[in-house]
């Protein structure tokens, strides 16, 4: 039985990121003939439930002001070693200490997860834990599988070398995106094999949902979604009010201008700053027309989701993974970007005039290409059903590339 290891974020929470973790383990599933998996957590909470041969394991690698940080020292030092010892002799109690070790000591192949992690759009130490978190499975020498990630920017000169370097290390890169692509052979990343491929979720099955109330309002037809980010204000530098605001007047407009019904969809609800479901209560305390509203705060998962967005008949999204489900669905969407994932994604699909800086959002450049894309919604769903099968391929192609990848190594 192949034993993998994923690194990365794992929060069910976010439905992006369990999205992600799904599509993997659902794909790798099917191609290796029932892997073990070992699937890192922050909190027990947070672990997506997808098969019984998932382990979960604490995450390690976390490079924070906290006592998380002075563990990982000890981790890394525990590491290095044994590198340099079991050269000599067999020293396996050095890493049975910690159970995050110990998985990826036990695995046979190392695999991200987290799409666009790493970068440095969420700061440094996010950066650095991501970055800690594959150097440790390359010191246990580990094969190490990107895969299909957003990768970079990266600041300067001392995280370009990092990256460079740990990247340099890897087995195999899939990049979900060609301004990835081109950014790695741009640093110097180009010992490992590099493609271009397409974000898993993009393979994410639907799962239908019973809310009498929530089935009612989709029942009622001519259904724009919204997926807004409470949190890109901070992540793009911009202002939360004015967001809130222009969001509200939009939604009155386009509700009076084309008599829709409107869908207010939380695709993150974790805690403090990275909950939607706090601009969508206030968003909603704006708005004239609160009657053409749904404001969705059940908990549903990623596939629920996937499911109520393929309702909609065009959907406006500053959330990747609610962009994908709309995306995958066929349904003409417009995209609200804080970084280079965005615009990425949008190329993809063919779509590259359908989005929107974060910094350039106001009231007339969104609602352009609200009314573009709702004038234009049948063309480009039909442009959609010819390219969404092509960039399925794309996604496929990560999991038969590890498959490939296992082989040649004669894992099995």
């Amino acid at each position: 039985m192949i034993k993998i290891c994923f690194t990365g974020p794992t929060d069910k929470y976010n439905r992006g990121t369990e999205a992600l973790i799904v599509s993997r383990v659902k794909l790798l599933d099917f191609l290796l003939k029932s892997p073990l998996f070992f699937v890192p957590y922050n909190l027990p909470k947070y672990i997506p439930n997808i098969n019984s041969r998932m382990k979960p394991f604490k995450r390690i690698g976390f490079i924070t002001p906290s006592f998380l940080s002075l563990k990982t020292l000890f981790i890394i030092i525990s590491v290095l070693i044994w590198r340099i010892v079991s050269k000599f002799r067999r020293v396996d109690s050095l890493l049975s200490w910690s159970e995050g070790l110990k998985a990826f000591y036990d695995s046979d192949i190392v695999i991200t997860t987290g799409g666009d992690v790493l970068s440095e759009d969420y700061g440094i130490f996010n950066f650095l834990t991501e970055f800690c978190g594959l150097s440790i499975a390359i010191l246990l020498k580990k094969p190490v599988f990107v895969y299909a990630e957003s990768i970079g920017p990266f600041k300067n000169n001392i995280t370009r070398f990092i990256a460079r370097t740990v990247l340099n290390k890897t087995h195999v890169i899939t990049t979900r995106d060609e301004i990835s692509f081109n950014y790695l052979k741009k640093i110097g990343v180009e010992k490992p094999s590099i493609y271009f491929t397409a974000d898993s979720a993009f393979l994410l099955d639907k799962k239908e949902v019973n809310n009498p109330l929530l089935n009612n309002f989709l029942s009622r037809g001519k259904i724009i979604g919204f997926s807004l980010s409470n949190a890109i204000s901070e992540w793009a530098d911009g202002n939360y009010n004015e967001y809130v605001n222009v969001i509200a007047k939009i939604i009155d407009i386009i509700i009076e201008s084309y008599d829709v019904n409107v869908l207010l969809i939380a695709h993150v609800t974790g805690s403090g700053l990275n909950d939607d479901r706090i601009i969508n209560k206030n968003v909603l305390k704006k708005v004239k027309n609160k009657k053409r509203i749904f404001n969705l705060k059940g908990d549903y998962n990623s596939e629920e989701l996937k499911y109520i967005i393929s309702h909609c008949e065009l959907f406006i999204g500053a959330r990747m993974h609610a962009n994908i489900a709309a995306l995958s669905n066929c349904i003409p969407t417009v995209a609200i970007s804080y970084s280079i994932k965005t615009p990425g994604l949008m190329k993809l699909c063919g779509l590259e005039d359908y989005y929107i800086e974060f910094t350039d959002l106001n009231e007339h450049t969104l609602l352009s290409k609200i009314s573009d894309a709702w004038e234009n919604r049948e063309k480009i769903k039909a442009h959609l059903k010819n390219v969404i099968p092509k960039v399925k391929k794309k996604a496929l192609k990560n999991g038969e590339l590890v498959k490939e990848l296992c082989e040649s190594l004669r894992i099995s």
